[in-house]
């Protein structure tokens, strides 16, 4: 019997290939993004940004504290999880001694109401209930929305260890498409406003 057979245990259990773990010690804790970069995809995607936004924070935190959690639910419900995002910010500044100015709480709140009224707003603007003043609420709201989210990512640039988000300030190829989209979108809302209600109308 060669010596290669004779080390060979025919008795132990097979041994399954594990893959390499996933290397997480480059990931963020959470999204990071220039204000710049941040303002111009937030009001020219006319506040869909959001979405991707809320996403992706979460998507990181899940990564970063290997947590049992669905981002995307997050992302679409976020009126539910805008406070909670906001605590795990606040708690990582505390944690690295990171001093921000800011109320967590307060600032989530305020999304949150203006979220629930920019929500109705599009309703009544979808049914042409009190056109043309929900369509200018509707549009109006996306300033306060806007300021409150950019608290929210400075904190997180903050507490990243990026305060000026070096790693993020510019536009991707993706970023350009959906700017593209937003002033599409941008543009069907100026038509809505100057073109009259009745096309019959002169």
């Amino acid at each position: 019997m060669s010596q290669d057979t004779a080390e060979i245990n025919f008795y132990a259990p097979p041994q399954a290939q594990v893959a390499d773990p996933v290397d997480t010690a480059n990931v963020a804790p959470f999204y990071v993004v220039s204000e710049r970069k941040f303002l111009v995809l937030f009001y020219a995607t006319v506040g869909m940004y959001t979405f991707y936004w809320h996403w992706r924070h979460w998507k990181l935190h899940k990564i970063d504290k290997k947590l049992e959690i669905w981002p995307v639910p997050r992302a679409v419900f976020q009126i539910f999880f805008a406070h909670s995002l906001n605590r795990e910010i606040d708690h990582l500044l505390e944690r690295k001694h990171q001093r921000y100015s800011w109320s967590p709480n307060a600032i989530a709140t305020v999304f949150v109401v203006f979220t629930i009224i920019s929500n109705v707003a599009d309703r009544l603007s979808w049914r042409s209930i009190g056109s043309p003043y929900s369509d200018i609420v509707s549009l109006l709201i996306l300033l306060p929305l806007g300021y409150c989210m950019l608290r929210s990512q400075c904190a997180a640039n903050l507490a990243c260890g990026d305060p000026q988000a070096t790693a993020n300030r510019h536009f991707t190829v993706a970023n350009y498409a959906w700017l593209t989209f937003g002033m599409l979108f941008w543009a069907l809302i100026l038509l809505g406003y100057l073109l009259p209600e009745d096309p019959t109308a002169t």
